[in-house]
Order: structure tokens, then sequence, then C-alpha cells
């Protein structure tokens, strides 16, 4: 090449454009982190509307009922609880699960009518 017959250095140039590169699929999501919507559990104790308390003490917070266990009606409650138990934030997800435990141990025959009402939010804990 001799002097001048390069193209470097002009200001146009007469080259052909560069394809634009084509946008590739979408990724799939498979390791982004999904966002958990907030249970019916969490709303109701914000309201104020389940008989629960937190009890702070030196050695740690308990549970506190505000009626008695065996006077809920377990068709409005236990399906909540169970719905509470995939939070992940305190205090409801400590309140969820204790209250869970606590209405099926104090149930009895109560708690057998209600399981068909709990397979939702089972299933929706398995979702997560």
């Amino acid at each position: 090449m001799k002097k001048g017959e390069g193209i470097g250095g002009k200001t146009a140039s007469l080259l052909p454009k560069k394809q634009a590169i084509s946008p590739t699929a979408p990724k799939a999501g498979a390791v982004k982190r999904r966002t958990i919507p907030s249970s019916e559990f969490r709303k109701f104790y914000d309201r104020g509307d389940l008989p629960i308390g937190v009890n702070h003490s030196g050695s740690g917070c308990t549970i506190y009922w505000k009626a008695k266990i065996a006077d809920l009606d377990y068709h409005h409650y236990l399906p909540k609880f169970f719905d509470g138990i995939r939070e992940k934030q305190d205090p409801y997800r400590f309140l969820a699960i204790q209250g869970v435990f606590d209405m099926l141990d104090q149930g009895g025959a109560k708690v057998i009518p209600v399981i068909p009402q709990l397979i939702i939010p089972i299933k929706s804990k398995l979702d997560f």
C-alpha cells in the first residue's frame, strides 16, 4: 500500500454498515428471586382481627391467645394460620407456626372437618 490508499483517517467510509445484532430470547428467570405475595394471615394480624399477640419476655417471645383456643371457629382461623406459614418475616412467621401448633394440639375433633380447607394454603406454600 502506498500513502493515501488506505481507509484510516478518512471522515467518510464506503464500507457497508455492520448488521445489527438481533435480540436473543429472553431469560427464563430460573435464578431470579420470586416475590412472595403477602398472606391473608398478615392482613388479618395487621388489622387486629386475629385473637393472638406476642408476649415479649426476657427468655424470648411467646404467643398469647386473647380467647380460648377451644372456643375459636376452626373453619375460619385454621386456614388463615396455615396460609401464614409461607411468611418469611417475624413476627408473622413465628405467630403463624406457633398458632398452627397450638390449634392442632388443642383442637381435637374440630380439626378433621377443616382438612379440605387446608389444601389450598398448603399448596400455595409448596409453590414457593
